[in-house]
C-alpha cells in the first residue's frame, strides 16, 4: 500500500474535525476525498502533508513512518493545497525551475518536463514570461498542478484541483491525471467537482461528521453504475431529505 492511516484525530477548540478515522489507499488507485463543505477534507489532505499536526494517529507512506523518514517521503510527494501558495514575485517558468532545482532534477529534466507540461497545458505560453502575481486563479491553478507534478511523486496529492479551471483546462487535467495513474503510484484528490471525479476516480470515500461513511470501489458506491456519483452521494448524506418542501412562494 501507498498510504495507510490509523486512528487519525484532530480537533480545533472544541471542534472534532476528524475523529479516529482508519484508511488504507493502495497503489494504483486515484482515490477521490468527497464531502460536504466543512467537513475537513482540507485538514484530512494536510495531516497527510505534514501541514497541520494532528492529535493522535499514525501516518505510514510507502511503509515508512513520515516523521522518521520525513525527507524520503516528501521526495516521493506531489501536492496542490486549496490555497495554492506560489511564489507571486516569480514568473510561472521562473517558479517551475525553482520548483526542479528543489527536487534536484537535472537540466535535462528539467528542461524535458517543463517543456512537455506547457505545451499540454497552457495555451498562452507567453504569459509563463509574467510575473505570477499577474495571472488568473485558472493560470495560478495549472502551474500548481504542474509543479506538483514535475518530479514524478509516487504519491500525488490534489486538493480541489478542478476549481478555478475552465471547461477546456479541467478536460485537460482529467486526461493528465489518467495518464499519470501507473501500478506504483496513488493519486488522492479531494473536489467537489463530480462531474470531473465521475471520469477519473477508481475509489471514493466519503467523510461527515470526522468519520469516513463510504470507503470502496466507485463501482460499490454507484451501484455499478445504476446511479450517478451526486446521485449516490446525496442519497448516503441527505437520505431523509424532503426535496417536496413547498417553494410556491418563488413562482408568485
Amino acid at each position: 500500500m501507498s498510504i495507510a492511516i490509523q486512528g487519525l484525530s484532530k480537533k480545533f477548540g472544541k471542534n472534532t474535525v476528524l475523529q479516529q478515522l482508519d484508511l488504507s489507499i493502495e497503489q494504483g488507485q486515484i482515490y477521490c476525498l468527497l464531502g460536504k463543505n466543512g467537513v475537513g477534507k482540507s485538514t484530512f489532505l494536510n495531516c497527510i502533508l505534514d501541514l497541520v499536526q494532528p492529535d493522535s494517529g499514525n501516518i505510514t507512506l510507502f511503509g515508512k513512518d513520515y516523521h522518521q523518514h520525513q525527507l524520503e517521503v516528501k521526495q516521493n510527494l506531489g501536492a496542490l493545497c486549496e490555497d495554492n501558495p506560489l511564489i507571486e514575485e516569480f514568473t510561472g517558468l521562473e517558479y517551475l525551475n525553482f520548483v526542479a532545482r528543489l527536487y534536484k532534477l537535472s537540466a535535462a529534466e528539467t528542461e524535458e518536463r517543463i517543456t512537455s507540461l506547457v505545451n499540454y497545458f497552457f495555451s498562452n505560453k507567453q504569459a509563463l514570461h509574467k510575473n505570477i502575481a499577474g495571472y488568473s486563479t485558472g493560470m495560478k491553478k495549472k502551474v500548481g498542478i504542474a509543479a506538483a507534478m514535475l518530479h514524478k511523486p509516487q504519491v500525488l496529492i490534489l486538493d480541489e484541483p478542478f476549481t478555478g479551471l475552465d471547461p477546456i483546462a479541467a478536460q485537460l487535467l482529467v486526461q493528465l491525471i489518467r495518464s499519470y495513474r501507473a501500478a506504483n503510484r496513488v493519486i488522492l484528490i479531494s473536489s467537489h467537482d463530480l462531474n470531473y471525479v465521475e471520469k477519473i476516480a477508481t475509489h471514493i470515500g466519503v467523510l461527515n461528521d470526522g468519520q469516513l461513511m463510504y470507503n470502496g470501489s466507485v463501482q460499490e458506491f454507484t451501484m455499478n453504475g445504476a446511479n450517478l456519483i451526486d446521485q449516490a452521494l446525496f442519497q448516503l448524506l441527505l437520505p431523509h431529505h424532503n426535496t417536496e418542501t413547498n417553494l410556491d412562494w418563488m413562482l408568485t
